[in-house]
């Protein structure tokens, strides 16, 4: 198995994608969502270990763990408990548009409690944009009411930043508009396809 994430040290070559794994003894219990797509892969409950995927951030000529990578990482996994209920509360509010959205297939929530056998994590990506020192970390998580598209929700330590569908965990966008550098993004990516 791959390495797990807690042991890469700051500056660590790791290459543009590097897939890992960590555990996060909150989200024991839990669904276990390690099949395609999120998918159930178990009827037992996770264990807590968790795929990683962490982007590279570009370094020289190498892309590397960096130091808001290393923070975001130490944080989550000493606080996992609190970033857990963070995001199940923002489910849980999120909820109202969630039942519209998906109606019947959508499963009777009352409580954060409810999640835990409607959903699980099948990965944490770690992004390379960062704020204030701690990097984005995005949950993909796999659940009962859409076997396709899943839930994702942006993280900044323990603060929701944006719920979706599971492409929200991966969204760069999420993290440059919650950072403040959209614009600046914007005009990167102008100038490459100014150079097409």
């Amino acid at each position: 198995m791959s390495q797990e994430v807690t042991e890469i040290q700051p500056n660590t070559i790791i290459g543009e994608d590097y897939d890992g794994w960590i555990n996060l003894s909150a989200w024991r219990g839990f669904e276990s969502r390690n099949g395609f797509y999120g998918s159930k892969d178990s009827e037992k409950e996770s264990d807590g270990t968790i795929k990683t995927h962490i982007i590279g951030e570009s370094a020289d000529s190498a892309h590397v763990l960096s130091q808001a990578q290393f923070n975001a990482i130490k944080f989550l996994k000493k606080n996992s408990e609190l970033v857990r209920d963070s995001l199940l509360n923002g489910l849980l509010s999120d909820y109202p548009n969630a039942k519209e959205i998906y109606e019947d297939f959508m499963p009777e929530i009352n409580s954060v409690e409810d999640y835990k056998n409607n959903l699980g994590v099948a990965f944490l990506h770690i992004m390379d944009s960062e704020k204030e020192g701690y990097a984005y970390i995005g949950f993909e998580l796999g659940c009962s009411w859409d076997n396709e598209h899943g839930v994702g929700v942006m993280m900044h330590k323990d603060r929701v930043v944006k719920i979706g569908l599971a492409e929200e965990s991966l969204n760069h966008w999420n993290c440059y508009h919650d950072n403040g550098t959209a614009e600046q993004e914007q005009m990167k990516w102008e100038k490459v396809y100014e150079q097409m």
